[in-house]
């Protein structure tokens, strides 16, 4: 089975270049590339059709972006994506597939360029829930350029 890299879809402006990278290193290795974004469960919604409601749209919405990203590294790189769409927590809803989906081999993350803050995915899984993974992290700077990239990927 063909490796797999895991990129988290967001609307961060530094995921261009997780997905930059992990699609470079899926081209040059042989490998897949999925696509995980985890939709924020409904809550405070005073009735369960209101929260399955709010639930459906937010994962039609994360379908659309997932689908265009896809069309985007085919186009680009001519290799297909996985999508996967979770409703939970990241953190938690990351190690999940992870421990369910052995052929994952890496997990590509890029930080906030120009902020002492990573991001809030980074920080949990490089906190207390790293000890929960069983493979690596790689984090690519959201400050690269693409020709920076390319000198790694």
């Amino acid at each position: 089975m063909k490796k797999k890299f895991l990129v988290i879809i967001d609307e961060s402006k530094e995921l261009s270049n997780a997905i930059y990278f992990a699609a470079n290193r899926a081209l040059h290795t042989d490998g897949k590339l999925s696509l995980l974004y985890v939709v924020d469960p409904a809550i405070n919604a005073q009735w369960a059709k209101i929260e399955n409601l709010i639930e459906q749209e937010a994962t039609s919405e994360a379908k659309k972006i997932c689908r265009n990203w896809s069309q985007k590294i085919k186009e680009r790189f001519k290799i297909e994506s996985e999508i996967i769409i979770k409703i939970g927590n990241r953190p938690e809803e990351v190690v999940k597939l992870l421990n369910q989906d052995q052929d994952i081999r890496f997990l590509v993350l890029a930080s906030a360029p120009n902020s002492d803050d990573p991001g809030p995915i980074i920080k949990a899984l490089t906190g207390k829930k790293i000890k929960e993974l069983s493979i690596p992290i790689v984090i690519v700077p959201g400050s690269l350029q693409e020709k920076d990239i390319d000198l790694i990927a």
